[in-house]
């Protein structure tokens, strides 16, 4: 039926314009060029795709929606002064040539309503509300790091899709310009009082030779992605099991990634008949880590990745994973610089002696259910998951009354996984076939 229902709504689906954003006022010369980190060059030249759902809470009013567009272009602008480097162009993957290119921002219309878009879960749906080919997508050196597609619904609810290079910053990144955005739109005032200042580092100059990114080791992209719900009540149970062993301060995070991590290399192995082993790859925010901390709205990859192996198979035990994170998170403190060749050795050792790969992802916590452009907070928000298997990425419900993971497994075994009792246990009732 919702196929049906997609073939619909793509013939339906109208290009108003596509125009490009340029920053208020032009950036000065002294800052026309942005020096990238290590971290920035060895990040993937792939775009960070995250929508924005916006119900309409008024009477659908067609001036309404063009009036939106009109504010949501200029406000743009505005705040494009601040966040300079991302209306400019990379250059040879070392720096961003902040030439005030701008950004690209595009308008379609769809002839169906917003909770048609919603109610279904299927990848078609996000192909609707992205810009062609940018889900994930590779980004060139003339192309805009950001761009953004406004979607109106016939029901004048919106989408707004945005897709932030990840040359130029991590989820925190995109969570300090999206805030930035929406305040500015919403206070309409050139005070600069409320808005969140982002702060881009000076990096040390480097040559103009292209960057060489490593591919990661494993990267298989055929697999089964379903979203499960951990309720912040079933949450808690499984912090009072963990805590039963004696772990203090546990948080939901913690034991989320270490359950998911823990069920997800049964299932591999009772499938396979064999143990192989793997690592948890979790990545944390470093920005209040390093020497000397960086503001929380400094821009860029500012994270660094803990390793949590598991050589054999009386590993796979939830309190000995938890305390695992919980020790790989204290001894990261003792990182003062971030350095991606670093980085990136600790992830080929494990590939060489033939360790399988589990990435988690976390953006609890981060404000992007707060993102309010005026017209009140979005009624979902969804990072759509890399496409690669083994992995899981943890969001905030749009409530906050529970945790939502996006979990991508081949198929074989996200269909046991589904089963499993434990993840039964802890996750809402019907939640794993849930909607988009």
């Amino acid at each position: 039926m919702f196929r049906r229902l997609f073939r619909s709504a793509a013939r339906q689906l109208h290009v108003l314009s596509t125009q490009t954003i340029k920053p208020a006022s032009p950036t000065p010369s002294c800052f026309n060029r942005y020096n990238l980190s290590s971290m920035d060059q060895f990040s993937p030249h792939t775009y960070i795709p995250i929508v924005f759902y916006y119900p309409n809470h008024a009477p659908n009013n067609a001036q309404d929606i063009a009036d939106k567009s009109c504010r949501l272009k200029h406000s743009l602008s505005e705040i494009l002064i601040q966040f300079y480097p991302f209306a400019g162009r990379l250059h040879s993957g070392a720096y961003i040539d902040c030439n005030d290119e701008g950004v690209e921002f595009q308008e379609v219309n769809i002839k169906c309503g917003l909770s048609e878009i919603l109610d279904k879960s299927a990848d078609e749906a996000l192909g609707l509300v992205f810009p062609a080919g940018l889900i994930w997508g590779n980004l060139n050196y003339s192309s805009s790091p950001l761009v953004i597609r406004l979607t109106t619904f016939e029901c004048g609810g919106i989408a707004i899709a945005v897709c932030l290079s990840h040359k130029l910053g991590d989820g925190c990144s995109f969570s300090t310009f999206m805030t930035s955005w929406a305040t500015k739109m919403r206070t309409n005032t050139s005070s600069e009082d409320k808005l969140l200042s982002p702060h881009f580092i000076s990096h040390p100059s480097n040559d103009d030779a292209a960057v060489i990114v490593p591919e990661y080791p494993v990267m298989k992209k055929d697999g089964v992605k379903k979203r499960f719900v951990f309720p912040n009540s079933k949450i808690a149970q499984l912090k009072a099991i963990v805590n039963e062993s004696g772990l203090q301060n546990t948080t939901r995070v913690e034991v989320i990634t270490a359950l998911l991590y823990k069920c997800a290399m049964a299932v591999t192995t009772a499938n396979s008949g064999l143990f192989s082993p793997s690592a948890l790859v979790h990545p944390v925010n470093m920005r209040l880590k390093i020497l000397p901390p960086v503001p929380e709205t400094s821009i860029g990859n500012i994270y660094w990745s803990i390793f949590i192996p598991t050589r054999n198979e009386s590993e796979i035990n939830l309190n000995a994973l938890v305390e695992k994170i919980q020790k790989g998170k204290m001894e990261i403190g003792a990182v003062k610089t971030l350095d991606a060749t670093k980085y990136w050795s600790n992830l080929l050792e494990f590939s060489r002696n033939n360790y399988s790969f589990f990435f988690c992802s976390s953006l609890c916590r981060m404000p992007f259910y707060q993102i309010d452009f005026g017209w009140g907070c979005p009624s979902k928000v969804i990072l759509v998951d890399a496409p690669i298997n083994n992995s899981f990425i943890l969001m905030d419900t749009p409530n906050g009354d529970g945790i939502e993971a996006m979990v991508s497994l081949d198929e074989e075994n996200m269909a046991t996984f589904e089963q499993d009792k434990e993840i039964l246990a802890f996750t809402s009732l019907h939640s794993t076939a849930g909607p988009l």
